[in-house]
């Protein structure tokens, strides 16, 4: 069993926390008050939206696509005209145990199984596999594959003795229209496909972008398809898309987010983690999971270390939130001053790839945001770059699951109260601000209160699902409860419950597969464009026929060969890649310090508040929200939950915040950083060299020609990252060690030196306090980066506290 396979595990399998205050009855009420919000949207969508594909919450009409208006996409692109409302929930309603509501949604798509997508309509590929092909495979792998029912499930025990594999022809139906978007010249699929017609009676001007997560996601949904029908030419078209994209991705390793379709080529030279790219990561750890491949994990890996050297802001030891902004794609530079709220999915994944320091740091500053907006903005700017500039970028919030998805994961995880607390303010919110006559609303303008006359079927199908699996506290429901535990089983990105095992290879195999097999023509013509691409990267060339039980390897990079070597000729002493050392164990604990129980860690941060002084200009509650702090708005100044969870803690003053200069000093080609070695030392030897001792958890760098390092500027006055006032006397000290030599470098002053340095992260990878980092000695000192005679680095003619030569014997 693979690591990241036993985390997920450990994620659905842990025994829930008895406390003392949010005590079980308390819970089981939340969850009961969640279920009743379900119940009071779909009977709303039921009476007044069915069949058509939503219900409008404020007046009470059923809502599907504008046919009038084809470049409406804002509203088609969700809407088939296929009850999708139905389709995205079959499984919520599994979930929810409405075992009646569920049959008659059986009934339904039974009855409409051969017209209901022959329908005249154009489709958004993306969002119709995720909610409407996701949601008829989980339900027939619900009904299918789960043979042993508990007592509380034997209901569903007896739907699914009854169920006949319909919901798989369903959805191969729904596979065949969708799939001619993915026979392209380019391997890259087209965003919309029509329903009935595939490729014809599309205008071209909506064809001309895919974003990244459209043209890549569909691989987990359309694998799956393949392994459970035996029609390979789903699995074969989508990892073909998925594999041409990353193969396609800068030096840096690094994707943009929107490429044309017909020529393969980057619209764009902007990444990050939230709209247009989102599900591609968390689908490359997903598809790892219930396929048990190492390729996609390698994909994430990969990803999250090129995330970590140019994207991240914050995320050290001693800092309080991690932002992932976005950046240039060729050079790493900030790109925009906004996130946005799809990323808040991204603290959840963390937690699912075995991350959950960096989780907890992610996930608070969308709890603040949170705090401040009672709800995450679409764009919310954390750096205004004038007075004239709002905090919020784009104003609508149409009740998106991402920041609930992410507070599930982390209670599941870490088991703090403070994930229910935010839980119950996220419902109390639902229940009293956003809900409609018939359903729930969003909000059209965080700004103004401005009500949305819109319930998508993520609202169901996400938002209240997570904060229904989040108050399950006691593991009842079936994917808690030890019903799926033999399967390697993810929620999608849409939520659905999916998973395979070999044993799903006989199941529904396909007996009337003729014209959908893959063409040889086709196949070669992709082939062959393909291995073009990969030749220019490259690649190894790996097509090959279909393999029917594991992905094929289209693109792999060459691992490191310095890769866990000895670097120095030094008893006692090794090194380890720091990446592969970050993912080689799941992490399972996300706090350092441990507290008497019941008690939220959050209480025992020393940095919980720095982000309202460091993000005050972009953090303030909109007018017509009440502005007192402690009416439970902000989640962590709840009266009633602090004072049970604080350990009667009254002094919860942050520490002061640095006003030191901290930036990044880009040394030589950027485009190199991915390849460059670094490491850790493992074991600490006993042997000195030039007096400076190689410690356990040192860096190693032994070649600094491309380097992205970030500085700390050392200035007496200052408050340095560790909350001490820097001195004059302290800055001298760094050059007063060796004032009697000369050095090599005349710009360095060392009689007066005004500031030093100190490096905080070298290509990614955070220096501990008290750790430093080591290199080669540097013999060309007419660039950015120099050395004096007893080896201290100097970058730019600054002394830097914690880098050092180290000369080895191949040195001497």
């Amino acid at each position: 069993m693979s690591l990241l396979i036993w985390c997920h595990i450990y994620l659905v399998l842990v025994s829930a926390a008895q406390n003392a205050s949010f005590t079980p009855q308390h819970i089981r009420t939340l969850q009961n008050e969640t279920k009743s919000l379900f119940n009071h949207a779909w009977q709303s969508y039921m009476k007044f939206g069915f069949p058509a594909d939503e219900v409008l919450p404020l007046s009470c009409e059923p809502y599907g696509r504008d046919f009038n208006d084809p470049f409406n996409i804002v509203r088609n692109d969700a809407m088939g005209n296929i009850s999708s409302t139905v389709l995205d929930n079959l499984d919520t309603l599994v979930i929810m145990e409405e075992w009646d509501e569920f049959e008659n949604a059986l009934d339904y798509l039974k009855a409409s199984k051969n017209t209901l997508f022959a329908k005249d309509t154009i489709v958004q590929v993306f969002e119709t596999t995720i909610r409407s092909l996701g949601g008829l495979l989980s339900a027939h792998l619900i009904l299918s594959d789960i043979s042993q029912f508990s007592q509380r499930y034997t209901r569903l025990a007896e739907i699914a003795e009854k169920y006949d594999g319909f919901l798989l022809d369903m959805a191969y139906d729904l596979g065949k229209r969708l799939i001619p978007a993915f026979r392209t010249k380019s391997s890259i699929p087209l965003p919309r496909v029509h329903l009935n017609h595939g490729l014809k009676l599309i205008p071209p001007s909506l064809q001309i972008d895919a974003c990244t997560s459209g043209a890549g996601s569909p691989v987990l949904e359309f694998t799956l398809l393949s392994r459970l029908t035996g029609d390979p030419q789903f699995e074969y078209f989508s990892q073909v898309s998925f594999w041409k994209i990353w193969a396609s991705r800068s030096s840096l390793g690094l994707m943009p987010m929107t490429i044309d379709p017909q020529s393969a080529r980057w619209k764009d030279a902007v990444s990050g983690i939230g709209a247009s790219i989102d599900s591609f990561y968390e689908y490359a750890v997903k598809s790892s999971i219930i396929f048990n491949d190492s390729h996609m994990w390698e994909v994430f890996k990969s990803s999250y270390k090129s995330l970590l050297t140019h994207s991240v802001q914050g995320g050290g030891p001693l800092d309080a939130t991690m932002i992932f902004t976005n950046v240039g794609s060729n050079d790493g530079q900030l790109f925009t001053d906004w996130i946005d709220s799809l990323s808040a999915f991204w603290p959840g994944l963390q937690v699912l790839a075995g991350q959950l320091k960096d989780a907890v740091k992610t996930h608070l500053l969308y709890l603040r945001i949170w705090d401040y907006f009672d709800s995450i903005p679409e764009r919310w700017n954390f750096r205004l770059s004038d007075k004239s500039t709002s905090a919020v970028a784009l104003e609508w919030y149409p009740l998106r699951p991402e920041f609930i998805e992410s507070t599930y994961y982390l209670y599941r995880a870490t088991k703090d109260p403070m994930y229910l607390q935010i839980g119950s303010r996220v419902l109390k919110l639902l229940q009293t601000r956003y809900m409609a006559k018939c359903g729930l609303h969003g909000v059209q303008d965080i700004r103004t209160g401005q009500m949305q006359n819109r319930m998508e079927t993520f609202v169901m199908s996400e938002t209240l699902k997570y904060l229904y699996l989040l108050f399950d506290a006691a593991n009842e429901l079936f994917v808690h409860n030890g019903m799926l535990a033999s399967k390697s089983w993810v929620f999608s990105t849409e939520a659905h419950p999916l998973w395979f095992h070999e044993q799903l290879d006989v199941l529904g195999k396909r007996t009337d597969i003729n014209a959908t097999n893959l063409h040889a023509q086709d196949h070669f013509k992709l082939k062959e464009v393909f291995e073009k691409e990969l030749a220019l990267k490259g690649g190894q060339k790996r097509l090959g026929a279909f393999v029917k039980k594991s992905n094929i390897d289209f693109y792999r990079k060459t691992p490191n060969k310095n890769q866990n070597r000895t670097i120095i000729h030094l008893p006692a002493v090794s090194t380890v890649d720091p990446y592969e050392l970050k993912f080689a164990t799941c992490e399972v604990i996300a706090f350092d310090k441990m507290i008497e129980f019941p008690a939220s860690h959050y209480y025992e941060l020393e940095n919980l508040f720095e982000l309202d002084w460091k993000f005050q200009g972009s953090l303030s509650r909109p007018p017509y929200l009440s502005q007192n702090p402690l009416d439970g708005s902000y989640i962590e100044l709840d009266p009633d939950f602090f004072s049970l969870f604080s350990m009667s803690r009254t002094n919860l003053q942050s520490r002061r915040a640095a006003s030191t200069q901290i930036y990044d000093v880009i040394v030589g080609d950027v485009a190199g950083i991915q390849e460059k070695e670094i490491s850790i030392f493992k074991f600490k030897p006993s042997t000195a060299v030039d007096e400076a001792v190689v410690l356990e958890n040192d860096l190693w760098i032994p070649d600094l020609t491309a380097m992205r390092i970030r500085v700390e500027v050392l200035e007496a006055g200052n408050v340095d990252i560790h909350n001490n006032v820097l001195t004059q006397e302290y800055i001298d000290s760094l050059a007063d060690i060796t004032a009697d030599v000369d050095y090599q470098d005349p710009s360095y002053d060392v009689t007066k030196p005004k500031t030093a340095l100190r490096v905080t992260k070298v290509n990614g990878i955070y220096v501990n306090s008290g750790s430093i980092v080591w290199t080669h000695p540097i013999h060309d000192n007419t660039g950015a980066l120099s050395m004096t005679d007893l080896g201290r680095v100097m970058i730019e003619g600054k002394v830097v506290e914690n880098m050092m030569v180290l000369w080895t014997d191949q040195d001497s």
